[in-house]
C-alpha cells in the first residue's frame, strides 16, 4: 500500500536538496518520480517518493548519470529489492556528508513544539512541512516515541484541561494518527508468520499507545493485525478461532475498559488452543493493582517496553505461520 501524497515540490525541494528544476526536469525525461496531482494541478508527493530520490541521490555521487541511477532505483523497486523503510542505517547512508557526519536539525523537544503549534493552529500544510523535515534526518521509530507520543497526550490533556477546543483535539489527534497509520502499513516485508493482534478492550475508545506499538513492530518486519478502538470480545474470539495469531494484546487506557479485560477467558477459551494473551496500557501503571485482575502477561509501563517484551515472548516461543 502506498503512502499518502502530502508533500508539495518546495518541501520536497528542501527535504532532499534537489531543486525544483531537476525534479521537473526528471520527471519530463524519465517519469520520475511519480507525482500525484490535485485538482488544481499541483504536485503531490509520498514519503516513499522522499525515500528514492534520497537514493538516486545517493547514486549520483557515485558517479552514474542521472538516467543511470534513476533507472537503478526504478529496477530495484520493481523487483521488489526495496524495503521502504527509514532505518537508521538508511538514512545515514542516504544523507549528505556533512549530514551523515552530525548536522541534525532541531532536537526532539523543539520538532515538538513546532508541530503542536502547527496543530493548534490548525496549520496543517506547516504541521506537513516540520514532520517532512524531520523525516528527512529521523526514522519513524524515533519520531513515534519521541515526537508523536508527547504531541497526542500533551494536546489530550490540553483538552482535559479546557485549553484546547473538541475541534481542535479532534483534528490534531487524527492527523497524527493518520500518519501512525501509514507508517505501520509501509513497514518492510512482514516474516512469515501469523500476526500480532491489536486491539483495545470493550469501549476503550484510546488507541493512540496501541497505534505506536504497531508501528514499532511493523518498522521490525513483525507482522500486525491492527483492529482499533473498543473491540467485543464476542467478536475477538471470532476473529482469533479464523485467524490463530501469534500474540494477542489487548490496551486499555482508562481504569474501567481496563477492568473489563479481566473477562476475557470467558470469551477466548471458545477459539481453541491457548493463544498467548498479553495486555497494557495507562490504566495499568496509574493503578498498579489492576495488572494483578487482568489473566496474561503484563507488557510494561511503556511503550517500547511493550515492544520490547512481545519480541522477546515471540523468539522464546514456537510461532504459527501461515
Amino acid at each position: 500500500m502506498e503512502e499518502k501524497s502530502i508533500y508539495n515540490i518546495g518541501a520536497i525541494a528542501r527535504i532532499t536538496g534537489i531543486s525544483i528544476s531537476t525534479l521537473h526536469a526528471w520527471e519530463r525525461r524519465y517519469g520520475f518520480p511519480r507525482a500525484e496531482r490535485t485538482t488544481g494541478g499541483h504536485r503531490l508527493y509520498s514519503d516513499k517518493d522522499v525515500f528514492l530520490l534520497r537514493l538516486v541521490k545517493e547514486r549520483l555521487k557515485q558517479g552514474l548519470t542521472a538516467r543511470q541511477a534513476v533507472v537503478a532505483v526504478q529496477k530495484m523497486e520493481a523487483e521488489g529489492t526495496l524495503a521502504f523503510g527509514f532505518s537508521t542505517e538508511t538514512l545515514r547512508t542516504s544523507l549528505p556528508p556533512q549530514t551523515a557526519t552530525g548536522s541534525r536539525p532541531a532536537a526532539p523537544l523543539a520538532l515538538r513544539e513546532q508541530l503542536t503549534a502547527s496543530l493548534l493552529r490548525h496549520d496543517l500544510e506547516s504541521a506537513d512541512q516540520v514532520m517532512g523535515e524531520m523525516l528527512a534526518f529521523y526514522p519513524p521509530e524515533e519520531l513515534t516515541l519521541n515526537v508523536i507520543g508527547p504531541v497526542m497526550s500533551e494536546i489530550g490533556e490540553g483538552w482535559q484541561q479546557g485549553r484546547v477546543s473538541v475541534v481542535t483535539e479532534h483534528l490534531a489527534t487524527n492527523y497524527l494518527r493518520h500518519r501512525l497509520l501509514m507508517w505501520m502499513v509501509t513497514g518492510p516485508r512482514p516474516r512469515a508468520l501469523n500476526p500480532i493482534l491489536l486491539a483495545c478492550a470493550p469501549q476503550e475508545l484510546h488507541e493512540g499507545s496501541l497505534l505506536m506499538l504497531g508501528v514499532l513492530l511493523r518498522r521490525q518486519g513483525w507482522p500486525v493485525a491492527y483492529l482499533g478502538q473498543t473491540v467485543p470480545f464476542h467478536d475477538l474470539a471470532t476473529f482469533i478461532k479464523e485467524t490463530s495469531p501469534s500474540v494477542i494484546v489487548l490496551v486499555a487506557m482508562q481504569q474501567k475498559t481496563a477492568r473489563s479485560l479481566a473477562t476475557w477467558p470467558r470469551w477466548l477459551h471458545q477459539t481453541g488452543g491457548k493463544p498467548l494473551v498479553t495486555f497494557g496500557g495507562r490504566a495499568f501503571v496509574l493503578a498498579p493493582e489492576l495488572q494483578k485482575t487482568v489473566p496474561g502477561i503484563y507488557l510494561g509501563s511503556t511503550i517500547q517496553d511493550g515492544a520490547n517484551e512481545l519480541m522477546r515472548l515471540l523468539q522464546q516461543n514456537p510461532i504459527p505461520s501461515p
